[in-house]
C-alpha cells in the first residue's frame, strides 16, 4: 500500500461490457463504467473522489470474472443503496474480495452492501433485517467505548453520533435477533434520544492481514441532509476511507474479529481497568455483558465458571457462553467463549442458562442401551450389564468419558433445553447435539406463562444423579398462578420423561416465573433454590425421588440485594460452593458508556445447619488479601472516627456488640461526606445504607437489609468493598450483596461511630436527619460516652483476581 496517494476502487453493480467512461487505465484489463448522474452511487462516489485522489469505478461483474487485478487497489467501498439485483455475481465475487483482503487490502460495505458480507464470504452470518424504513428521528451509530480510539471516529466527540436527519425513507442493513460469527461490534444504533443497542450496525473484520469494515446505518450522499449530520457524517466516512486506504495508522489490538483468545481478552481487561466502578478482584466478563453463572464443575483440577456473555456489548441479548478458569477458586483467567448460538440450530437467538458434568459411559450388554452415569459413581470392576450404582471410591477426574452442558436453547421466542459435550479437556469448547432440542416441547398438561415474543415460560436447568437416573430441574411459569420447578428424567441425559412438578407456589402468584432453579443436597436437608426476577427465594426442606416432589419446611430470600441466579459446585474437599450475579443498579446508557455490565459475587460456602441456611466467604477469599492496612482495638463513639485507612478495594472485619446501640461503618466515603455507603449493624439488623452512595442520581440508593436478631454476639461482620460492589457477612450465617457508585475521587475513607439508641430506625436506613445531629456531636456528653463501642478491627487492602496487577493495588488510592 502506498500512504501518499492510496487508490481506492469503488464497485458498482454492472456488466463486463463497460456501460459507461474506462478510468481503469488500459493495460488493467478492468471493465469500470460512471454511475449514472443524480443517483446515489454517483454522489458517494463524487464524495470519495473528494477523500482520495484515485477512485476508480469496477464493477462486480468484472471482479467476478477475474477481470479486474484489485491487487492494484489499498481499498474497496460498495456503496449499495439499492437492493442487490444480481446475487449470483456478488458470490463469485468472495474468493478475489478474500484474497484480497488476506493479501492486506480493505473493504468498506455501507448502506445495503452490509447485507452481502456473508455472500462475499466475509461472514457467515450475514444481517437478519435488511430494508427501508422512515427515519422520524435523526439516526446514527452508538459507538462501542471500547473504540473509542478508533480511526473512523477521529475527530468526532462522544459515542453518540446523528449521521442521518429526520424526514425521509432510508436503506438498512443490521443484526437485530443474531449476531455476526467473525466481527467486532464497534457501534450499535442511536436514534433521537435513545440508545438502541440491539440493533447492530458498525462491524470490523480482520480477515489475513486485511480488514473490511461494515455500516448498515445514515449512509447516504445524495438525500436531504441538514449542516450538522451532513458534517458528521463526511467526517466519519472520510475516516473510514482513508483508514483502509491506509492513510491513518491504528492499533487493531482489540479489534481482531472473534473469536477471541485469552490473550485477546487480557488486552480488553486492561483497556478498561482505569475504570472506577470496574471490580478487581471480583469475576466479570473481559468487556460487555455478563449474567448468570453458567456450568460450574471443578475438573481435572481446574474450576470452571461459564456465564452469560454477549460479545456485542454491555446489554442483554444473543447470549453465548463466556468462560473463567482458576486453580484456587479466586485468581482467574478468561478462555475463550465455549458456545456461541448456531446460526441454522434451535439456540439460534441465545445458549442461555444451564450446567455442566463430568459423565462416564457405561457400555450396555444384551442390546441394552449404554448408560450414562457421573464420572467416577460407577463400579467399573462389575459387569457392564450390571445394574449401575455408586461407589465410594471415584475415579479421577481426568478419567471421566465427557463433559455435557445442559442448558436452554432460544429461537423465536421458544427455550427448550439442549445437550452439548466439551470438545477438549480444558473444556474450551462444546459441540452441540445433533438431536437438540433433547425435550422437543413444555408439557402439554402445563398451562404455562407467557409474553410477548416468547410463548411459554420454561427455561434453565439443574441436574443431579440419583437412584440410577439423572433429574432435570427446570424453570417455569405457570398462568394464573405463578412460578413452577418442572421434573424431569432420564437415563442418558438425551431422552428426558417428564414427571410433572417438584414445586409450585404455594399462594397464587401470577406473572411470576422461576428461574435458575437448583437443588442441593445437605446432610440435614435438601435447599432448593429460585429466582423470580426480583429475588433468589430458597425453600429448606426434602426432595422425595419417589414421588419427584419437594417437601418445603421452611422458605426465605437467600440474599435481599443484588444477587441473583446462583449456581453452585462441589470442592474437593466437599464443601458446597455458591456463586451468583450481581446485577447493575445504574442506567443503561451509564453500563454502556462504561463498555461493560456484571459481576459475580465472591464465592460463598453454604449449607443448611439445624435447619437455617448458612452463607459465609469460601476460605479461598483470605488468599486475595494484600497488606494488613489496620490491626487492632478501634473506638466507635458519637464522633466519627476515620480510620487509617483508604481504598477502593479492600476488605473490612469487625467483632463487636452494638448492644442498644448501632455502629455505624462508613466506607467509600469523600472527606466532606458527600459521598458515603454506611453499613450500620445494631438492633436486630444490618443494613447498607446507600442514600449518599452516589451523587449520579440514576444509581439506585435504597436501603437493603439483613436480620441480625438472633445472632449470638459479638457479632463477626466482614464487609468487602471492591469498586461498585460491597458484599456483607455477618456470623457466617447471613448474606448479602449491593451495588454502589461513587462519583468522587477521593470517596475513599473509612470511617467509624456509633448512632445511640433510639435515633435510627434500622429497617428504615436512609433517614439520616437523625444519624447527622449524632455524628456531629463531639461534645463527649454522657449520652455518647454511653454509646461507645469497642471493636476489633482488621483491614486489609484486596489483590487483583486477574493476571494484570496481581501483586499491586490496579488502582492508586488518594492519601
Amino acid at each position: 500500500m502506498t500512504a501518499i496517494e492510496p487508490r481506492l476502487g469503488f464497485l458498482i453493480e454492472g456488466s463486463t461490457d463497460g456501460g459507461g467512461a474506462d478510468t481503469g487505465k488500459s493495460g488493467h484489463g478492468a471493465a469500470s463504467g460512471e454511475p449514472p448522474e443524480g443517483t446515489e452511487a454517483s454522489a458517494a462516489l463524487a464524495f470519495a473522489r473528494d477523500v482520495v485522489g484515485e477512485v476508480e469505478t469496477v464493477t462486480l461483474a468484472a471482479v467476478a470474472a477475474g477481470d479486474v487485478d484489485l491487487d492494484r487497489f489499498d481499498a474497496l467501498w460498495w456503496h449499495a443503496y439499492d437492493p442487490v439485483s444480481d446475487p449470483a455475481t456478488v458470490a463469485d465475487c468472495a474468493e478475489p474480495i478474500r484474497a484480497f483482503l488476506a493479501d492486506g487490502g480493505g473493504i468498506f460495505c455501507s448502506a445495503r452492501a452490509l447485507a452481502q458480507v456473508s455472500a462475499l464470504g466475509i461472514d457467515p452470518v450475514p444481517p437478519d433485517a435488511t430494508g427501508t424504513e422512515e427515519v422520524t428521528d435523526p439516526v446514527g451509530p452508538l459507538w462501542h467505548p471500547l473504540y473509542d480510539g478508533h480511526p473512523a471516529v477521529d475527530g468526532l466527540d462522544g459515542l453518540r453520533h446523528h449521521i442521518r436527519p429526520a424526514g425521509s425513507t432510508a436503506p438498512y442493513a443490521r443484526y437485530e435477533d443474531v449476531l455476526p460469527e467473525r466481527a467486532d461490534v464497534l457501534a450499535s444504533t442511536y436514534r433521537g434520544v435513545e440508545d438502541v443497542p440491539r440493533e447492530v450496525t458498525v462491524l470490523q473484520w480482520r480477515i489475513g492481514s486485511g480488514t473490511a469494515i461494515g455500516v448498515g446505518v445514515g449512509m447516504e450522499f445524495a438525500q436531504h441532509d441538514d449542516e450538522t449530520t451532513e458534517a458528521t457524517r463526511e467526517r466519519f466516512a472520510a475516516d473510514v476511507i482513508r483508514w483502509l486506504a491506509g492513510a491513518n495508522e491504528y492499533d487493531t489490538a482489540l479489534a481482531t474479529g472473534r473469536p477471541k483468545s485469552g490473550r485477546e481478552f487480557e488486552r480488553y481487561r486492561d483497556a478498561l481497568s482505569g475504570d472506577r466502578d470496574r471490580p478487581s478482584y471480583h469475576v466479570t466478563a473481559p468487556v460487555n455483558w455478563l449474567n448468570d453463572p453458567n456450568g460450574m464443575l471443578h475438573h481435572d483440577g481446574t474450576y470452571h465458571l461459564f456465564y452469560q456473555y454477549n460479545p456485542a456489548g454491555p446489554y442483554h441479548h444473543s447470549v453465548h457462553w463466556g468462560h473463567a478458569a482458576s486453580e484456587d477458586l479466586v485468581h482467574w483467567e478468561d478462555r475463550p467463549v465455549a458456545m456461541s448460538p448456531e446460526p441454522g440450530g434451535p439456540d439460534r437467538d441465545g445458549c442461555w442458562s444451564g450446567c455442566a458434568v463430568a459423565v462416564d459411559v457405561v457400555e450396555g450388554s444384551d442390546g441394552e442401551t449404554d448408560r450414562v452415569v457421573p464420572a467416577g459413581d460407577v463400579d467399573d470392576a462389575g459387569d457392564a450389564g450390571d445394574a449401575v450404582t455408586a461407589t465410594d471410591v471415584p475415579v479421577a477426574e481426568a478419567d471421566a468419558d465427557a463433559v455435557h452442558a445442559l442448558y436452554t436453547g432460544g429461537r423465536d421466542g421458544w427455550q427448550r433445553p439442549c445437550l452439548a459435550t466439551a470438545t477438549d479437556a480444558d473444556l474450551t469448547g462444546f459441540e452441540t447435539a445433533e438431536t437438540n432440542p433433547v425435550v422437543r416441547s413444555p408439557p402439554p398438561e402445563l398451562d404455562l406463562s407467557s409474553t410477548p415474543g416468547e410463548p411459554a415460560h420454561f427455561r434453565d436447568h439443574c441436574l443431579w444423579y440419583e437412584d440410577d437416573r439423572w433429574h432435570q430441574l427446570i424453570g417455569a411459569g405457570l398462568q394464573d398462578r405463578g412460578g413452577a420447578a418442572v421434573l424431569y428424567t432420564s437415563r442418558d441425559l438425551r431422552e428426558w420423561t417428564y414427571e410433572g412438578p417438584a414445586l409450585v407456589t404455594e399462594e397464587a402468584d401470577s406473572g411470576v416465573v422461576w428461574e435458575c432453579p437448583e437443588l442441593l443436597r445437605f446432610p440435614e436437608a435438601d435447599l432448593l433454590h429460585v429466582s423470580d426476577y426480583e429475588d433468589v427465594r430458597y425453600f429448606v426442606g426434602a426432595f422425595d425421588a419417589d414421588d419427584g416432589r419437594f417437601r418445603v419446611d421452611d422458605e426465605g430470600v437467600l440474599d435481599p440485594g443484588a444477587f441473583y441466579a446462583p449456581q453452585s459446585l462441589s470442592t474437593p474437599d466437599g464443601r458446597t460452593i455458591t456463586v451468583g450475579w450481581l446485577r447493575e443498579e445504574r442506567s443503561a446508557a451509564s453500563q454502556w458508556d462504561a463498555g461493560w455490565s456484571g459481576a459475580m459475587s465472591l464465592p460463598r460456602e453454604i449449607e443448611v445447619v439445624d435447619g437455617e441456611l448458612r452463607q459465609r466467604p469460601a476460605r479461598e477469599v483470605d488468599r486475595l488479601r494484600g497488606p494488613r492496612l489496620i490491626d487492632g482495638t478501634r473506638t466507635a463513639g458519637s464522633t466519627p472516627h476515620r480510620l487509617d485507612a483508604t481504598g477502593e478495594a479492600f476488605e473490612v472485619r469487625a467483632r463487636l456488640d452494638p448492644g442498644d446501640g448501632v455502629v455505624a461503618l462508613r466506607v467509600r466515603e469523600s472527606p466532606d461526606g458527600t459521598e458515603r455507603t454506611t453499613v450500620r449493624i445494631g438492633g436486630d439488623r444490618a443494613v447498607v445504607d446507600r442514600s449518599e452512595s452516589s451523587l449520579d442520581r440514576d444509581a439506585r440508593d435504597s436501603a437493603v437489609g439483613v436480620c441480625v436478631d438472633d445472632l449470638e454476639r459479638p457479632l463477626d461482620v466482614r464487609v468487602f468493598v471492591d469498586a461498585s460492589v460491597l458484599e456483607l457477612f455477618v456470623n457466617g450465617r447471613r448474606a448479602l450483596a449491593t451495588r454502589i457508585y461513587p462519583t468522587r475521587h477521593d470517596a475513599t475513607g473509612i470511617s467509624l461511630s456509633t448512632v445511640p439508641s433510639g435515633t435510627v430506625d434500622t429497617d428504615d436506613a436512609s433517614d439520616e436527619n437523625e444519624v447527622g445531629r449524632a455524628d456531629a456531636d463531639s461534645s463527649g456528653d454522657c449520652v455518647g460516652s454511653r454509646n461507645r463501642v469497642e471493636v476489633d478491627l482488621s483491614v486489609w487492602r484486596m489483590k487483583n483476581a486477574w493476571p494484570i496487577g496481581v501483586d499491586e493495588p490496579r488502582r492508586v488510592d488518594p492519601e
